[in-house]
């Protein structure tokens, strides 16, 4: 369960790193990259667009956390899209650990412990909520 102050502090947090959240994204992008050399192969597009999509999912997710249930709706309909996408399935976990990281780098001294863990557990809120949909993409 995602608490009211971790709601705020990712919030907040998110906020704070707004100016440099194109290159924060893009970075992650980059070090799943070299991480994992098929990944950037597996999709048709380059990883300034799919780092821009990761913004926009987040920056939607964390708009929308005092409605959970629509939002889980809307997971549930990006899961369904990127359901074929098998690297995702295969990624996420690292793609959250790399999020985190690099959220805690450009926030400096002011990042606590219970950043990590406030966007951990909206982190995998969205990717339980996206995952649930694409599996039930593969049952229909």
């Amino acid at each position: 369960m995602i608490t009211i102050k971790q709601i705020s502090m990712v919030r907040n947090s998110f906020r704070q790193l707004a100016p440099r959240r194109d290159e924060i994204f893009l970075g992650v992008y980059q070090r799943l990259a070299n991480a994992s050399p098929e990944f950037e192969t597996l999709y048709g597009i380059d990883l300034g667009q799919r780092a821009r999509t990761l913004d926009g999912i987040v920056e939607l997710a964390l708009l929308s956390l005092d409605h959970p249930t629509a939002l889980f709706g809307t997971l549930h309909g990006l899961g369904r899209q990127y359901a074929n996408y098998g690297s995702w399935r295969d990624t996420h976990d690292l793609l959250a650990e790399f999020l985190i990281d690099s959220f805690a780098e450009h926030s400096g001294e002011s990042w606590t412990l219970e950043h990590s863990e406030a966007w951990r557990r909206v982190l995998q809120f969205i990717i339980q909520g996206m995952l649930d949909g694409a599996k039930s993409a593969a049952v229909a």
